[in-house]
């Protein structure tokens, strides 16, 4: 018997033999009436954005340092899926879509362990590559979509290995705000000149931009060949320019906020003085200066004597500067509209001995005070202890009454904190005037020892009394909180309670405090609480 024959003497399964178990349920019919009708549009906006959360990003970080939880190009997908549900959402959904800022990775939390695509020929496929391919067709067939784009993002060794690609990309990306580009744009190789004469040329509207050593000689012709008028953020490392050149093309960016300078060996506080013939410096609300050890105190004073200037900056990072902790008062003192100020810097010497004013500032917000010295100290404390001395010393004096955040590079720097008794702001003896400090505000410290890799939480509360003599203040809890290695661990169960003097005293668990002095046996100093 043939095959065919087989066939025809098989009978045919009718539809109608399955039984009714086999059948596959039918979805409920919902006969409720539109919820979303009655939101007005922006809430559905809000409602969306929760769908796609990156598609409302509007940083100009890279592909790595803006990388959320989860699935980016799900999320998109179910944004798109929400544009098919209805005529209600289309419009809210559907242009949350087209301004979603493309992040083209290889992988995120949830794709690590999706298996691997191959091409016909068996080789795996850089399924980053195939996106920005993907991405750069459809753009370029709609221009409608390419005027939407407002950032383009893309993995590491995507960018690096597709120049031209990149460049036939963004030159139909007119309103584009940000790209991730190859690390030899920056420096003025030779094999990114096409990319960078392409972006000069059809990226008008570009925000942030970095020029690296080598890039000397683009850097100087700014004002000449003028292009990127919306400039935010700039960013200059390595150059060897002089004050000169550099407040000349700084001047090519009207609307610069956010300027880092780092690693300048030219750079000196003749770059912030007053200079009748060069132009001002430009007004900024973010000043980050690394690796500079010729700018002093002297030049940031100089570069707030401008009052827009010292309107303008809110934030201030200042990392292995001439800046020395000891002459920071005098920054503060000429920036009374700073909210965050950021010093991390290695001494080799002790605070010093004669008299310092205060860090003084009623709108400082957040201070990273991370000061650090070499542990080899032949018996002798660190140097880096007597700087947290006079940081305590300012903040029980009441000079930061703004102050809400505090990081520290200590890891015994909130015991010391929290345990120190207020100062006598005014002597006199015991039968003369007196005037007693202490904080006055809620302030979180955040510590971390030099072997520490997670910042440790103590929150501080200060008692209701504002610290005067004979005061009682309500115990603050510190259950779960992660406290230092001498209050044993981090989730240690602690409560402080006030000592009636605006201090603290720090009372440990039932069940841990000892039945007697007797009995109470500590193996070392830092095992005072257990």
């Amino acid at each position: 018997m043939g095959l065919f024959d087989k066939l025809k003497a098989s009978p045919r399964r009718s539809r109608r033999s399955v039984t009714p178990a086999t059948e596959p349920p039918t979805p409920p019919h919902s006969t409720g009436r539109d919820a979303t009708r009655k939101l007005p549009r922006a809430v559905l906006v809000r409602i969306f954005s929760f769908v796609c959360p990156h598609a409302l990003d509007d940083s100009y970080d890279t592909s790595e340092d803006s990388m959320t939880d989860g699935c980016m190009l799900c999320d998109m997908r179910d944004l798109a899926n929400c544009t098919t549900v209805c005529r209600r959402w289309f419009p809210e959904a559907h242009a949350l879509l087209s301004c979603a800022l493309l992040r083209a990775r290889g992988s995120t939390s949830r794709q690590t362990k999706a298996p691997l695509f191959f091409d016909r020929n068996g080789d795996p496929i850089d399924a980053p590559q195939v996106r920005l391919e993907l991405f750069m067709r459809s753009v370029r067939e709609s221009r409608h979509l390419g005027k939407l784009t407002l950032s383009l993002r893309m993995p590491y060794m995507t960018r690096e290995a597709n120049k031209a690609t990149i460049a036939r990309t963004i030159s139909v990306l007119p309103h584009l705000r940000y790209v991730d580009l190859p690390t030899g744009l920056f420096s003025d190789e030779g094999s990114c000149v096409t990319l960078k004469q392409e972006l000069m040329a059809s990226c008008p509207d570009l925000r942030r931009m970095s020029y690296k050593h080598g890039a000397e000689g683009s850097f100087a012709r700014l004002p000449e060949a003028l292009r990127w008028v919306n400039l935010e953020k700039l960013e200059l490392s390595g150059l060897h320019i002089e004050a000169g050149i550099l407040r000349n093309s700084l001047a090519a960016f009207p609307k610069l906020k956010d300027l880092t300078l780092d690693d300048l060996p030219w750079l000196d506080d003749s770059a912030f003085a007053v200079n009748s013939t060069l132009p001002p410096f430009p007004a900024l609300e973010q000043l980050t200066i690394r690796d500079t050890p010729q700018l002093t105190a002297d030049g940031l004073v100089a570069f707030f004597s401008s009052a827009t200037n010292r309107i303008a900056l809110q934030g201030l990072t200042l990392a292995c500067t001439g800046v020395l902790p000891s002459t920071l008062y005098q920054v503060l003192q000429a920036a009374p509209h700073l909210r965050s100020l950021s010093i991390i810097q290695e001494v080799s010497r002790s605070f010093p001995a004669e008299k310092i004013p205060p860090l003084a500032s009623r709108s400082l917000q957040l201070l990273h005070y991370e000061i650090t010295s070499q542990t080899e100290t032949h018996g002798l404390p660190p140097a880096a202890n007597s700087y947290y001395t006079y940081l305590i010393s300012c903040l029980m004096s009441r000079c930061l009454p703004a102050l809400r955040d505090l990081y520290v590079r200590d890891a015994q720097f909130p015991d010391t904190l929290l345990l120190a008794p207020p100062p006598r702001l005014f002597g006199g003896g015991e039968n003369g005037p007196q005037m007693m400090g202490g904080l006055s505000q809620p302030l979180n410290v955040y510590s971390k020892g030099l072997d520490e890799l997670e910042w440790n939480f103590t929150p501080y509360e200060p008692d209701s009394a504002l610290g005067h003599r004979g005061t009682t203040t309500r115990p603050v809890s510190f259950q779960e909180a992660q406290l230092s290695r001498s209050w044993g661990g981090d989730s240690r169960k602690s409560v402080l309670v006030g000592n009636g003097f605006g201090g603290f005293l720090a009372v440990p668990e039932d069940g841990e405090r000892p039945m007697s002095s007797s009995g109470y046996k500590r193996s070392s100093r830092q095992d005072l609480w257990r």
